[in-house]
């Protein structure tokens, strides 16, 4: 569900790959997506590259290697644990049927450009379905990245054909050259903390994520490595001041009622689950779109009711203001009734 991306004869060291690779894959992250079709790289390229590919092939990843058509030509195939061959530039599509019938690897199609004549023409030419996936390209440049709403057409064409289709996400720890301005499939993500990005794509009804940056966080793994298909993850930064009672309300996990109002997500077991009084605090305060309150005791029978705001209310005394969720919005905007949640904290600023 979860991968990363790893770039030889590129800014990282083969050190610093080989290193990041065990670090992810020990974090059961299995997924790696690796390129033989960058024009910047080293003169270290290919002992590097082939390095990457040997650590793959003993740690046992899942392995997507973006390709051109003159190195295909070069690599050695049978020598390493290759599961999919993403078909760059050089291609045709007989081609790639071809492949599918004749090698152990599968292959990757472009789901950015791929359309419904071009899989019909595949599977003419005796392309195997099982042998294929989608991925999506990702968009160094800035304002470069697509819509969701072409996304959401491109993956409804592949879902009919029952084509798994994957999609990248930017890291915020260190962006690949020479731009360096992540990248990302969706350009609605460049800026987004990975947690949000990643779980957005998902909820889109991508099967695979994959960060598309040389290297995330080892809090960025970490996180992501813990996503859940039945519990949405919602990163918030605190407000200052926060009693005992209220943070561990905050760490729960909730379920948004069957019945949520028309301005607000609400909690379907807060108030059933807090440990003691929620004393009035950093409450008669604005309520911003997409802040997070608790009731006060103030609120009587409604003390504890946890709440995430869909838009602006006014003040009042009786609701204390705990947290934001600014950038949290796509995962706030879809979560369904019923839908599981749970909270996790950013450092403050």
């Amino acid at each position: 569900m979860i991968g990363i991306s790893v770039y030889a004869g590129m800014e990282n060291s083969i050190e610093e790959i080989l290193e990041y690779m065990e670090k992810a894959y020990n974090l059961g992250i299995t997924l790696l997506f690796t390129s033989a079709h960058i024009p910047e790289v080293k003169e270290s390229f290919t002992r590097d590259f082939e390095t990457v590919l040997s650590l793959s092939t003993k740690l046992g990843y899942t392995t997507i290697v973006d390709i051109s058509k003159g190195y295909y030509d070069q690599l050695e195939l049978n020598k390493y644990k290759i599961d999919y061959i993403r078909l760059d530039y050089g291609f045709t599509i007989e081609e790639a049927a071809y492949m599918t019938q004749k090698y152990a690897f599968g292959i990757s199609i472009n789901a950015t450009t791929f359309d419904r004549k071009q899989i019909e023409q595949f599977i003419k030419h005796g392309g195997k379905m099982d042998k294929i996936n989608a991925s999506h390209n990702f968009y160094p440049r800035k304002d470069s990245g697509i819509s969701e709403e072409l996304f959401i057409e491109k993956n409804h064409i592949f879902k009919e054909y029952g084509i798994k289709t994957i999609a990248f996400i930017p890291s915020n720890y260190r962006r690949r050259g020479p731009v360096y301005e992540g990248l990302p499939t969706l350009e609605k993500h460049r800026t987004l903390n990975p947690i949000i990005s990643a779980q957005h794509l998902l909820q889109l009804g991508v099967d695979s994520v994959i960060v598309g940056d040389s290297m995330a966080s080892r809090e960025e793994l970490e996180v992501l490595s813990s996503i859940r298909k039945d519990i949405t993850l919602i990163p918030i930064e605190l407000n200052k001041n926060l009693t005992d009672v209220e943070l561990d309300l905050l760490r729960q996990v909730h379920t948004n009622r069957s019945d949520p109002g028309e301005f607000v997500i609400r909690s379907q077991e807060s108030r059933l689950i807090k440990k003691g009084n929620i004393i009035p605090n950093n409450n008669g305060i604005p309520r911003h779109k997409y802040s997070i309150t608790i009731d006060n005791e103030k609120y009587n029978r409604y003390e504890g009711e946890l709440q995430i705001l869909q838009t602006d209310l006014p003040a009042d005394d009786r609701v204390n203001v705990v947290a934001k969720a600014i950038d949290a919005h796509p995962l706030i905007d879809s979560l369904a009734p019923n839908q599981k949640f749970k909270f996790h904290f950013l450092d403050s600023k």
